[in-house]
């Protein structure tokens, strides 16, 4: 170890009574067990480099000499300019900070980091540190007015402020059974909205030694003489650091209450330790036929215009018209539904691999078409399953989604008076027109009114692979604490549930006060995916109808996609939207 030449900045013979009376060779002993020798020479060299004129920042300084490397992504969304809070979780202790500072300054040097007391021993740091507990109870907010005011003031100036909400490392948690932050706590969200800051959740990955956890679990009140001692341990290994993109005002104000906003922080934060890959990528490849050619124009046409009059269901000014058929009477036309299927399907890392994506289900289900009648093509298709029929001619196992769910009694009784959905699908060139998916569902809602013995709608949602195992996680968890149907969810049992993709226990608590909204959680995905795109379209769509799910499972030769069966009662929908698909003069059924 190196000889230390300034002023220690923790000295054992001041912390101990009568340490000064013990011998050097025990205190230089105690000191390195403690880790304290450690960082005593860690300033010291920091100090020698100040004086041997570098320009390098304490942060930079300290992780050079304490051996704390990382990697790094994510620091292009720490603004430049404007009042900001970056939020991290805790996992270590004192090296933490230093990293965190590290990051910070390589965007910004007008930082400042509420630190706990521990840290107001560490010279190099007083420059940059506000000094109070944000974490307490009204007493500790009465207690430490001076600290708060500097907060309010720092950032009411513009300026960028890093926080640990949680206020002491990780801990371990028999609940959870793994190491996790303590709680966040709600004062700095109070912070955050009375300044207008940007927030940038940050995660710093690992946790503290077993040795550390032993104390926490014994007397959490001693550990904090033991951090120093963690510092040895992390420079022995090598973090990852990633920071989210910045939650703007405007999304903050979109949380319920200060608590709400805490969660929703701590969220963000939590969900970047998920790997980031779109989960399709990560999966084996499988073979794929080559698509089948489109028959010819013409061809199509005939069959279009062969239909009678009472087959259409809605058109638009704009040329696009739905029409409802049986497959018998469009040959050609299910060719190029099928067609056009695997394109699309294909594009979102689905699929069924096959050179035309038709089964037996095609031949029994009506088939809404959304014909361009000015281009003369196909625009898109959904799938209609009257249950009913269904279920006289073939029993459950007729209807599509038996394949990978099992429905009791009572829940056939009420499919019975349903529309089997699914296989729904808009051709790329319409993709981007957001009459598209609305003329559809016209045609949906025309079809209702003109069969009133139809009260629900239910089917299967896809979330593709083309999602990052967070955005997957984060919806499913969104949609069990959100979406559920109470009273007929036990009566329907997927074959193939789904496995590893749900958020880490302490993650999912957060949600239902987090994302207390599907406007939080849209614009969370769409944060969480390399190319922004939100939550399906289709999601979107039935849950704006007040769709419930009954289940969920996965489809393992569909790309593995994660299916979510949802139920729409058309008799609880918005008023707003029957008059919009339905019409004005839509009766809801009984």
């Amino acid at each position: 170890m190196s000889t230390i030449k300034r002023e220690k900045i923790t000295d054992l013979t001041k912390l101990v009574k009568g340490g000064d009376k013990l011998p050097a060779w025990l205190v230089l002993w105690a000191e390195k067990k403690l880790g304290l020798h450690a960082l005593n020479v860690a300033h010291d060299h920091i100090e020698a480099d100040w004086e041997a004129g570098s320009t390098d920042n304490f942060f930079k300084l300290a992780c050079k000499h304490l051996s704390l490397n990382y990697d790094l992504s994510g620091l292009e969304n720490i603004p430049k300019e404007g009042p900001c809070v970056i939020v991290s979780n805790h996992p270590h202790g004192m090296s933490d900070g230093l990293m965190f500072g590290d990051v910070a300054m390589k965007v910004r040097s007008d930082i400042r980091i509420v630190v706990n007391e521990f840290l107001q021993c560490v010279r190099g740091m007083v420059p940059y540190e506000i000094m109070v507990d944000v974490y307490g109870g009204e007493a500790a907010k009465r207690a430490n007015m001076a600290g708060m005011r500097e907060i309010l003031r720092w950032l009411k100036g513009g300026h960028c402020i890093l926080v640990f909400p949680s206020g002491s490392a990780a801990t371990y948690s028999h609940r959870d059974r793994r190491v996790i932050d303590d709680p966040w706590q709600a004062n700095i969200a109070s912070l955050i909205r009375k300044t207008g800051a940007t927030v940038v959740p940050m995660h710093i990955s690992g946790r503290t030694g077993i040795f550390f956890q032993l104390l926490s679990i014994i007397n959490k009140g001693i550990r904090a003489n033991f951090l120093a001692r963690e510092i040895l341990r992390d420079g022995r290994m090598r973090h990852t650091i990633r920071l989210g993109k910045a939650i703007t005002p405007a999304t903050i104000a979109m949380t319920e209450n200060d608590q709400a906003l805490s969660d929703f922080l701590r969220l963000s934060s939590m969900l970047q330790r998920y790997p980031q890959t779109p989960t399709a990528s990560a999966a084996p490849p499988r073979q794929m036929e080559p698509i089948e050619q489109s028959a010819p124009t013409d061809e199509l046409l005939a069959e279009i215009n062969a239909l009678p009059a009472d087959a259409l269901y809605a058109e638009t000014a704009n040329g696009l018209k739905v029409y409802a058929v049986e497959a018998p009477q469009i040959p050609k036309l299910m060719r190029e539904i099928g067609i056009q299927r695997e394109h699309t399907f294909r594009a979102v890392g689905e699929g069924s691999g096959n050179a035309c994506d038709l089964d037996c289900y095609d031949e029994t289900y009506t088939h809404l078409i959304m014909w361009d009648s000015k281009a003369n093509r196909l625009a898109g298709a959904y799938r209609m399953g009257r249950t009913d029929k269904i279920l006289d001619s073939a029993g459950a196992k007729g209807i599509y989604n038996s394949q990978f769910f099992r429905f009791s009694k009572k829940i056939l009784q009420v499919m019975r008076r349903g529309l089997e959905m699914g296989r729904a699908f808009i051709c790329k060139d319409y993709q981007r027109h957001p009459a598209s998916l609305d003329t559809l569902w016209m045609g949906i809602g025309h079809y209702l009114a003109r069969h009133p013995e139809y009260r629900y709608l239910y089917g299967t949602v896809s979330i593709s692979g083309e999602y990052t195992p967070a955005s997957r996680a984060l919806m499913l968890s969104y949609l069990k604490a959100h979406c559920m149907n109470e009273e007929l969810t036990g009566e329907v049992k997927a074959l193939y549930p789904p496995e590893g993709i749900e958020l880490l226990s302490e993650d999912a608590r957060l949600v239902p006060t987090a994302l207390a909204e599907l406007r939080l959680l849209t614009g969370l995905v769409a944060d969480l995916e390399p190319d922004n795109k939100s939550i399906p379209v289709l999601l979107r769509q039935y849950l704006r109808l007040g769709g419930k799910m009954l289940s969920f499972g996965v489809d393992n030769d569909f790309g593995g996609t994660l299916d979510c069966l949802v139920l729409v009662d058309m008799a609880q929908a918005p008023q707003r939207i029957l008059d919009r698909y339905c019409g004005k003069d839509y009766a809801r059924p009984n």
